[in-house]
């Protein structure tokens, strides 16, 4: 089952927040085209690790701090982004790690 360029993202991202979403469906969202529904992704406590690592490459501010928000992130994707290029994302990757240490 693919992702019909008809529909809209809002669509998807009430897909990707559906608690009963298989992992395989999971994995295939994480590459979705719109940034909203790969945050909603992110976010996501039983996201797979390999998307949540995946994810941690993303360009976009919104799914970097879905991912920095999930406590599942694996600490190495949180680290990468701490030497983030955009200060905003690098300052909450920072502080997430700060946090983890109390």
């Amino acid at each position: 089952m693919g992702i019909s360029p008809a529909r809209g993202a809002s669509e998807d991202v009430a897909k990707a927040l559906d608690p009963d979403l298989a992992s395989a469906e999971l994995l295939r969202l994480a590459v979705h085209r719109s940034a909203q529904v790969r945050a909603a992704i992110a976010s996501r406590s039983d996201c797979p690790v390999a998307a949540l690592i995946s994810l941690g490459h993303d360009h976009d501010q919104h799914v970097l701090r879905a991912l920095i928000g999930n406590p599942r992130t694996p600490s190495s994707v949180v680290r990468n982004l701490a030497d983030h290029r955009v200060t905003a994302i690098s300052d909450a990757a920072v502080q997430r790690l700060r946090n983890s240490f109390r």
